[in-house]
């Protein structure tokens, strides 16, 4: 590439992915700050919340439902396993995984919620109702869209 041919990369400066990233690193922070005295990160109380709304989901369901790779999950699921957060038991076959929440997770979860609720409530501070209910609408309809090739 010719020094001039970097010229085009101007455009580059107003990338939706970075934009959107890098905000999501800062929301993240923020919650990870408010959750820093109850040993879970925002991420892994996330996990512990989708593994309880959905009563025992497989690995693969959990991955599918988060938009997120399986090992990644895995990785991540096994952390809250050793910590005993989370069990692991045979699914429907023996490739299958179920994630249940133990009762301690449980226990780790009620006392990170006020932490969470602190969180939540500073990103919705930031926002009118109006403005919150629209951010959500456009995340969803910008994240349903179809990559194009």
């Amino acid at each position: 590439m010719r020094p001039r041919d970097l010229a085009n990369l101007d455009e580059c400066r107003d990338c939706v992915c970075l934009a959107v990233r890098t905000t999501a690193r800062r929301i993240t922070q923020g919650y990870d700050a408010a959750l820093a005295g109850t040993g879970l990160r925002v991420t892994q109380f996330s996990l512990l919340v989708m593994a309880h709304h959905l009563g025992a989901p497989s690995m693969k369901r959990l991955a599918q439902l988060l938009h997120s790779d399986p090992t990644t999950i895995t990785r991540n699921v096994q952390g809250l396993t050793k910590r005993r957060l989370l069990t692991l038991s045979l699914g429907s076959d023996l490739r299958e995984r179920k994630v249940s929440l133990t009762k301690k997770g449980e226990a780790v979860l009620l006392r990170a919620l006020p932490n969470w609720r602190a969180a939540q409530s500073d990103v919705v501070a930031s926002l009118s109702r109006a403005e919150l209910t629209r951010l959500r609408a456009l995340l969803e309809q910008v994240g349903q869209r179809k990559r194009s090739r």
